[in-house]
């Protein structure tokens, strides 16, 4: 037995260090393969030698992570985390210029005018993430479009980090904070609808969720127990997160005020019927806090109640359900896709997920398990859910601005967690039937095969029939010498050209000029598509400068061009209010 126990830790420390050499050669690799011009998609234009790299350091992540515990674990379980977020930021190790073709241009706008000082952070919606890649910028040197990058990378960290920390805050069980970490590398909450890889504050803010979970389940488990009168710790740092995710994204914000509620209900329901949630501590004053911080800044920004607006005149005066999602599907089905393949692409593992976590929300309400922190964060999570999936549903048969995609990222988050834990419980009944070793192996299988399937899906590329949203420095050179130099309107094939000139000129100045001409394929006055798409056409109703009017109306387009011929790919709302 003990030479066997000898064998397995030589195997380990052997698989590790391959797995670690293995990562750093990838890293190496994709550091030293620049891109040379746009790149379709990230993973074709990526070395082979980065996916194989990876790909090794992944599978002794996860097989050595499963194992049982150690050192061996911890360090199996870093390295997979490490080879992920190698994945996952791989515009920054490969230098892109920038990534983001669609509101990230918008974005980097808005971080140049908070830079320049030409706009107010106190001004605008959500500054977090502006503000925090001006100041990485500033700290280090390094160009803005280029730190714009490096906070994405940072709050996906922060995503890789804090879903195994909440579980094992909750759980106290190694196998389901292993599981976690495992999980969180699917990046379940990214759907490349409306949560993207990329400059995005509301997709940062998702990613900034498992951090505020992880603080709400210390505070409510008393971890702190220093005797204090007024106030923890945890407490102040759970106050300060919750005016972070405010600034990050207000409509974020407003969801983890629903999961607040949530919870704070059902303590007071508990201290009607008596079941363990009583023991923790009320959320109350973290629940008025939020809700403070929120009414006193979101009132202050004439765009923070649009789409509750929107969605309320939509829901009194009709709608059609589903509308964008039908629009959608025939764009799928025009290239020879098929809207049912493109969904399992995408929401396959999230499925999984959701099976999984509804079954232990199912066991808490039941009271199934004998673990009282994991019986009632089971319910905490999944009555959370219930409102929340009440706004998916609401916002999906309105169809407003993709929203409910929006939505979908967010409640994917706990799901994440929640299915970990399920996952977890899996495992143990397997070992009852199987060996340990076995159950665990079969795990590891199933993992490895979700991680293949969330990891196509984590770009946008043709896999998903989109082009990357690579920007080259081309593509931003090409736009500062039509800016600068051209004669003409910028006159968009599909979108209206905004979202480059916000990244040339800043968005202050951008709107100033009023470049963009309109859109070719959206303009409803003369739409140059079918017979009308020729030379003449378009120089008879494009020539001259058009009005601000028509620029507007050539929103939720991709792609555009100039009247000088110069292109720029990618995807994006072209309207003039990004989230």
């Amino acid at each position: 037995m003990a030479t066997d126990t000898r064998t397995s830790q030589r195997w380990e420390k052997g698989a590790l260090i391959v797995g670690f050499v293995s990562l750093a050669a990838a890293i190496l690799v994709a550091h030293g393969s620049p891109p040379e011009a746009y790149e379709l998609s990230i993973y074709a234009g990526t070395p082979v030698a980065f996916w194989v790299g990876a790909s090794v350091a992944l599978l002794v992540g996860i097989f050595v992570g499963l194992r049982d515990g150690g050192v061996g674990r911890r360090l199996a379980l870093v390295l997979s985390g490490l080879a992920m977020l190698a994945v996952a930021s791989l515009p920054v190790l490969r230098s892109y210029y920038f990534f983001g073709a669609g509101d990230s241009l918008t974005h980097l706008a808005w971080a140049k005018d908070i830079s320049a000082e030409k706009m107010s952070v106190l001004g605008f919606l959500y500054p977090g993430t502006h503000t925090v890649a001006v100041l990485l910028a500033d700290a280090t040197g390094m160009a803005l479009h280029r730190s714009m990058l490096v906070m994405v990378t940072a709050f996906t960290a922060i995503f890789l980090l804090f879903v195994p920390l909440t579980t094992w805050t909750i759980t106290r069980d190694r196998t389901a904070t292993a599981l976690a970490a495992l999980s969180g590398l699917l990046f379940l909450p990214v759907n490349n609808i409306s949560v993207y890889d990329m400059p995005h504050p509301t997709t940062q803010a998702i990613l900034f969720l498992p951090l505020v979970l992880y603080l709400t389940a210390r505070y409510l488990t008393r971890t702190d127990r220093d005797g204090r009168f007024v106030g923890t710790p945890t407490g102040a740092l759970l106050a300060l997160t919750s005016v972070a995710i405010v600034l990050v994204h207000p409509q974020q914000a407003a969801n983890v005020l629903v999961v607040f509620g949530s919870i704070l209900a059902l303590q007071l329901l508990a201290r009607f019927v008596g079941s363990f949630e009583t023991r923790h501590r009320t959320l109350a004053l973290q629940t008025i806090f939020l809700a403070g911080v929120f009414a006193v800044w979101a009132p202050r920004h004439e765009r923070a109640s649009g789409a509750t607006s929107a969605l309320v005149n939509m829901l009194a005066n009709g709608f059609r359900v589903g509308s964008e999602t039908t629009q959608r599907a025939g764009s799928v089905a025009s290239v020879g896709g098929s809207i049912e393949v493109l969904f399992a692409k995408l929401f396959a593992v999230s499925l999984v997920f959701c099976a999984l976590a509804g079954l232990l929300v199912l066991g808490g309400f039941l009271g199934r398990f004998d673990d009282r922190n994991v019986a009632a964060f089971s319910r905490y999570l999944g009555f959370a859910l219930v409102p929340l999936g009440v706004l998916f549903a609401a916002f999906f048969v309105v169809s407003y601005e993709q929203l409910h995609f929006r939505q979908l990222g967010f409640v994917m988050v706990p799901v994440t967690i929640l299915g970990a834990v399920a996952l977890a419980r899996g495992v143990d009944a397997l070992s009852t039937r199987l060996s340990p070793r076995s159950a665990r192996t079969a795990v590891g299988v199933a993992i490895v095969a979700m991680l293949a399937l969330s990891t196509l899906s984590l770009y946008q590329s043709p896999y998903m029939y989109q082009s990357s949203s690579h920007v080259s420095e081309a593509q931003i050179q090409g736009y500062e010498t039509a800016v600068g130099h051209g004669a003409g309107p910028l006159v968009g094939v599909r979108g209206n050209g905004e979202r480059w000139t916000d990244a040339v000129l800043g968005y202050e100045r951008s709107r100033e000029r009023s470049l963009s001409a309109g859109s070719l394929y959206a303009d409803e006055t003369h739409p140059a598509v079918g017979e009308n798409f020729t030379g003449g056409y378009v120089a008879r109703h494009y020539g001259g400068s058009t009005s601000r009017s028509r620029t507007a109306r050539a929103s939720r387009t991709y792609g555009c061009t100039t009247a000088s011929g110069s292109t720029g790919g990618g995807s994006g709302r072209s309207t003039p209010r990004p989230d």
